[in-house]
């Protein structure tokens, strides 16, 4: 596994651990250059494609598309693996 993999499990994990704070709309922002990752959460929808629009040295993934149902505790997120393995393998050293 490779750092950007831990940080972005480490992103997930914060998101799924706090529901509350965080909308569907959050976001993993990725840095390539400094490989750093960070959660971020819009305000609304409308601001995801301006923000992305006016940052393109980062790329942005879903947080929706890095989580997945747990099956022991429904209702709750934790972290997919395999769509987390996908993305970290773009940044592969």
């Amino acid at each position: 596994m490779n750092e950007i993999a831990r940080q972005i499990i480490k992103a997930v994990e914060e998101f799924a651990s706090n529901d509350l704070a965080y909308s569907d709309n959050a976001l993993v922002k990725i840095d390539p250059k400094a490989r750093v990752v960070t959660l971020v959460d819009p305000d609304d929808e409308e601001d995801i494609d301006a923000m992305i629009d006016a940052d393109p040295t980062n790329d942005y993934v879903s947080v929706m598309d890095l989580v997945e149902a747990n099956p022991a505790d429904p209702g709750r997120w934790i972290p997919d693996a395999d769509a987390i393995s996908e993305v970290a393998a773009e940044y592969q050293d």
